[in-house]
């Protein structure tokens, strides 16, 4: 067995993030979905993290990441809208348009809820009925029009 380094600093954090496209259009091609993906992998790496799973929707993301507690949460998230907005405006600019929405979410996982959340997003639909979803089964208040903003 090996022993524990007490400088060694050892985390097992996970998030779950999701946000749309702007008004929740459908203007994600499932041509593109496989980019943006394999995008967000090296993007999250870049962050000092790891991207475990999730899926790019039509109208909306979810990815569940290995956080390192180093990142600061909010320059993760921005961060990946920022590239992935310029990334997708500079490989299709025939999509006119395309933004993310001003508002995104992000969520705690406890290791053991890994699975279980990888396999519901396997399942998801359009962003409304899960984002509504997550934030009921939280237990969090929120202005429904503030939410798909």
């Amino acid at each position: 067995m090996k022993e524990i380094d007490e400088d060694e600093i050892n985390h097992e954090m996970y998030v779950h993030l999701l946000w749309s496209t702007t008004s929740q259009k459908p203007i994600i091609p499932t041509s593109v979905t496989p980019l943006l993906y394999n995008f967000f992998c090296d993007l999250t790496l870049d962050e000092g993290c790891h991207l475990i799973g999730g899926h790019v929707f039509c109208d909306h993301i979810q990815l569940v990441i290995k956080f390192n507690p180093d990142t600061l949460f909010f320059d993760l998230i921005t961060n990946l809208k920022v590239a992935s907005l310029l990334w997708f405006r500079t490989n299709f600019p025939e999509i006119e348009k395309f933004e993310w929405q001003k508002s995104d979410f992000g969520f705690t996982v406890g290791f053991d809820e890994v699975g279980t959340l990888l396999e519901r997003i396997k399942r998801a639909k359009l962003f409304e009925e899960e984002v509504f979803s997550l934030l009921d089964q939280n237990e969090m208040k929120y202005d429904r029009v503030e939410v798909l903003k």
